[in-house]
């Protein structure tokens, strides 16, 4: 059962434009229901709910599964609670023994810990209870309760395993084959048979104790009586049948779990051409690997997204900027993550061992090459790890850009899922406000409230269509000025997009469209 258990290890911290990035899947921030008209502002739309809510079932599974050792240890509790309290309200019965109890809630003899439990109104005879005594004395003496205790702590915790329950059957038995040994060597077997048919019970027979004699039980323990022991030499060579078997078996799933899939991604992440020597192609390739960590989130999506193909790609910069620039149409990033210390030293250390050699061609016959290890074709190969292998976003690619000339374009209250620019469209242009200066010979007070433009999302850094909608009263001369501003405003909002602030495109049944927008810049934040 391990491998279905997963242990979550926190991560370092992440920087924030990175947890913003990793975000811009799920997040619905950014989806604005927007009219083109001058009068409508931006306000928030949220998607419709989906009709149907994903259950936890790992949740689900692990409240069951609490839920079970809860009920299985509160019946070990009642179960121990039951024997003390026979203890302190038995009385002794020390004819019997100094470690007798004697309780009229008892129907058949049992032992728990270093007490012997009898029926008060028993009538056993002198030999019958002497048999009862070395049977009982025995599981004592062996600290059988001791082993009964510890299986049912196992059963507590793995309540759900028929296994534990048929190996506490078996420990039980063979606890009873071993007081029954003791037994044998003072008593004959016909005479102890005798006994156990006498004192046998078809009562309930307490699990963290030894009963004397059960009904269910008789049969298989008179056939144990007649059993001989297997001899030391069977029983070793049995242990190294299965050590090896069970080695060979651990050795076969180790090799297996060393096979790796070919990458989804492209093979190299970085190409340098290391020169021409004697007439060779000297061009090699820094070869993609990933860490442990990185595997198990590259199969977990890959599990959850059986329908897609995945790829992953290295970035450098520590600002991201390539992440913006693999944002575009057709990219569909599933994570994003910066790699820690312990994981480039994995890294690093992957490379360094990778066996397979890289092949030098003649430039003037391709088919001719030598070979050389992949360690001697980087020499610098931890220093590149280190410069270029800083980021890791692992993306689905998912269709063909589109084009403003020959697609349609769609208005907000046609789509199903508006474009979604990173981080939103109010923080994009609360951005824009903040950078542009108002210039001296306009006046602030006579500004608009919001300067209202209109575009196409074309996805990723694209838009076009970008039209002013403000429309000012007055002698085109008196607002020139503001028109050469509203430009400058223009141009910083294309700037800006095309720069750092990536667009989403909207949705429409299942498939990417064009989708007309408009952002309402504030004027009140502009300097």
């Amino acid at each position: 059962m391990a491998p279905l258990f997963e242990i979550q290890v926190p991560q370092e911290e992440q920087p924030v434009i990175i947890q913003q990035a990793a975000q811009l899947r799920s997040s619905t921030i950014g989806q604005i229901k927007l009219t083109p008209t001058k009068e409508t502002g931006i306000q928030p739309h949220s998607l419709p709910e989906e009709q149907a809510k994903t259950i936890d079932w790992r949740a689900m599974i692990l409240y069951a599964y609490l839920i079970g050792i809860s009920v299985s240890l509160a019946l070990l509790l009642f179960e121990l609670g039951k024997v003390v309290y026979l203890k302190f309200t038995g009385s002794r019965a020390p004819e019997m023994g100094r470690n007798v109890i004697a309780h009229s809630s008892i129907t058949s003899p049992f032992s728990f810990n270093k007490t012997i439990f009898i029926p008060k109104n028993h009538d056993f005879s002198g030999a019958t209870w002497k048999t009862i005594s070395i049977h009982e004395q025995a599981h004592i003496d062996k600290r059988h309760s001791l082993d009964l205790l510890f299986a049912r702590l196992l059963q507590s915790l793995f309540w759900f395993n028929p296994i534990i329950y048929l190996l506490q059957k078996d420990l039980r038995t063979v606890h009873e084959a071993q007081a029954d040994e003791e037994v044998l060597k003072n008593i004959g077997f016909s005479a102890y048979a005798q006994t156990l048919m006498q004192v046998s019970l078809p009562g309930y027979q307490l699990p963290v104790a030894h009963s004397f004699a059960v009904i269910s039980s008789f049969s298989k323990r008179l056939k144990l009586m007649k059993t001989h022991r297997t001899k030391l030499k069977t029983t070793l060579l049995s242990i190294v049948a299965i050590s090896l078997f069970s080695f060979g078996i651990i050795g076969w799933s180790s090799l297996k779990g060393q096979e790796k899939e070919p990458d989804s991604s492209f093979n190299a992440s970085l190409s340098i051409d290391l020169g021409t020597q004697s007439g060779e192609i000297r061009r090699t390739f820094l070869r993609q690997k990933l860490t442990t960590d990185h595997q198990r989130i590259l199969e977990l999506l890959k599990n959850e997204n059986p329908e897609i193909d995945i790829f992953y790609s290295y970035y450098s910069e520590a600002n991201f900027k390539p992440y913006f620039d693999s944002f575009k149409p057709g990219y569909n990033p599933l994570y994003i993550g910066h790699l820690s210390k312990e994981q480039k030293a994995e890294l690093k250390k992957l490379h360094l061992e990778d066996p397979q050699p890289e092949r030098i061609y003649d430039r003037n016959d391709l088919t001719k090459y030598r070979e050389i290890t992949y360690q001697e074709a980087f020499p610098n190969m931890e220093e590149t790890i280190d410069l270029t292998m800083n980021y890791i976003m692992i993306y689905s690619r998912t269709g063909e850009g589109l084009n403003h000339i020959t697609e349609k374009i769609y208005e907000p209250d046609e789509v199903d899922q508006l474009p979604e620019v990173m981080g939103g469209i109010e923080k994009l242009a609360k951005a824009i406000a903040l950078d542009v200066k108002i210039p001296a010979n306009i006046e602030k007070s006579q500004l608009p409230e919001s300067i209202d433009f209109e575009f196409v999302v074309e996805g990723g850094q694209t838009i076009s269509h970008l039209n002013l909608l403000n429309e000012l009263k007055g002698s085109e001369k008196k607002n020139k000025p503001y028109y050469l501003f509203f430009g400058q405003v223009h141009d910083h909002l294309r700037g800006k997009i095309a720069a750092i602030y990536p667009w989403k495109r909207g949705i429409k049944d299942g498939k990417e469209v064009l989708v007309r927008m408009k952002i309402s810049i504030p004027t009140k934040y502009m300097l």
